[in-house]
């Protein structure tokens, strides 16, 4: 796994790069709370694929520098920039949990860019008051405060450690030895302390201001059936919202097991005309 930075628009950005250096170039965006190395222990299964997967962490999670008052849509802008960077064209997109407005944003705004985007277990627009519906109780009283200083003191004073019960297949997956690996990504979140978290929850509840609708290649919805940490509503709503999705539940799977199906959904995303 090759761990390092890159500067875009003045910001440093610290980003992983794992599988075929010379594969096919996918952009992962990462849930909340967790970071560039969420994919660390799949080198093996994207390499074999064929598959280079490039994670950058947010502003303010890991490495990156914070970027106070950024929303949504400024991350199109900086995917852009990025892959300019690294002197990539054309490239897939995939993003779990909290990231995945993130991969919608992403494939709506650069659409001449994404070749493909999966979306994993990912939240939806919170102007849509269903999607308030069962999620985390802590995070949506975050989410609802009225600036992002305010989440900032919240965080500092209240934040916990993720759920507190998790999906029967991903307890299993957290006794084997993917463990410790999934712990270090988590406590790199946190390496600047909670300021990246607190605002990308933040910005989570603020409105999309983007047309879904201008996605222009394949758009993939996968969702665990047993994913008790986002709601199914949250994957039926954005394939609702993304004309031509296809929507995939995922038998046996939880909010964390979905990931590791990523290889095999992104060859066949590369694949489709």
């Amino acid at each position: 796994m090759r761990d390092t930075t890159v500067e875009l628009h003045g910001r440093e950005v610290a980003y992983t790069d794992i599988g075929d250096p010379d594969g096919t170039p996918v952009l992962f965006f990462h849930g909340a709370p967790m970071s560039r190395r969420n994919l660390g222990d799949q080198h093996t299964e994207f390499a074999e694929a064929g598959l280079r997967v490039l994670t950058p962490d947010r502003p303010g999670y890991g490495g990156s520098a914070p970027a106070p008052g950024r929303t949504l849509t400024d991350w199109a802008d900086d995917m852009a920039a990025f892959a300019d960077a690294l002197g990539l064209d054309r490239f897939l997109v995939a993003a779990h949990s909290s990231g995945g407005p993130y991969g919608v944003v992403t494939a709506a705004l650069l659409p001449d860019r994404v070749r493909g985007t999966v979306v994993l277990g990912g939240v939806t627009d919170f102007a849509w008051a269903p999607a308030w519906e069962g999620y985390s109780p802590d995070e949506c009283a975050m989410m609802r405060l009225p600036d992002e200083k305010a989440a900032l003191e919240w965080g500092e004073r209240n934040l916990g450690e993720g759920p507190s019960e998790w999906p029967e297949p991903d307890r299993k997956l957290f006794a084997t030895r993917h463990v410790p690996h999934l712990a270090a990504s988590a406590k790199e979140a946190f390496a600047q302390g909670v300021g990246g978290y607190t605002q990308d929850a933040w910005v989570q509840g603020r409105p999309w201001t983007f047309d879904p609708t201008a996605v222009a290649a394949s758009f993939l919805v996968a969702h665990g059936d047993q994913d008790t940490v986002v709601p199914l509503v949250h994957a039926t709503h954005t394939a609702g919202l993304v004309p031509g999705t296809e929507l995939r539940m995922l038998p046996d799977h939880g909010h964390v097991t979905v990931l590791w199906e990523l290889p095999g959904m992104l060859t066949e995303l590369r694949e489709r005309r």
